[in-house]
């Protein structure tokens, strides 16, 4: 459902219709919500009438055949289209701009470096016993300056130490 939420956001966003037509068809492939809501081809076919199913309502059928050949509204003007299209481009120039921002932002955070130990407090494991067999060993260093963890496990039989 969030991802229907977002194909509508998108879709207003950029009113161009062979994107429209992606993402829809798209959406359908991928939703099984929106897939089971589309009505069948039998469905479809009971809501559908021909010119002869519409003979027998006298001059109704007439006058929408009428209404039907008048001319379409005319198309705006192409400025008003190419006005649209810019409009569009700034759009998505924006988004993806924004997108590349935050991606490129969070990707090169510069975080603070541990400050470093003195010499004294440094030290190495050289050999480790557990139950009086050898055991491997861990050294994990904290984020807290003054934590280290070392962590002795049994060595597995037969496994490479």
């Amino acid at each position: 459902m969030r991802l229907c939420k977002i194909l509508e956001v998108l879709f207003k966003v950029v009113p161009l219709r062979p994107w429209q037509g992606f993402l829809i068809r798209r959406h359908m492939e991928r939703c099984p919500v929106c897939r089971a809501r589309l009505a069948g081809r039998e469905e479809a076919r009971r809501v559908l009438f021909s010119e002869d199913d519409m003979r027998g309502l006298g001059s109704f059928w007439p006058s929408i055949r009428t209404r039907l050949s008048r001319p379409v509204s005319p198309a705006p003007p192409s400025w008003v289209r190419a006005q649209r299209m810019r409009l569009a481009a700034a759009a998505a120039t924006l988004v993806l701009a924004v997108v590349l921002g935050v991606l490129f932002f969070r990707g090169f955070t510069v975080e603070k470096a541990a400050p470093s130990r003195p010499a004294e407090e440094k030290f190495e494991v050289e050999y480790v016993k557990v139950g009086g067999e050898p055991a491997d060993s861990y050294i994990v260093k904290s984020r807290e300056p003054r934590m280290t963890l070392v962590w002795a496990g049994k060595r597995a039989k037969g496994g490479l130490s």
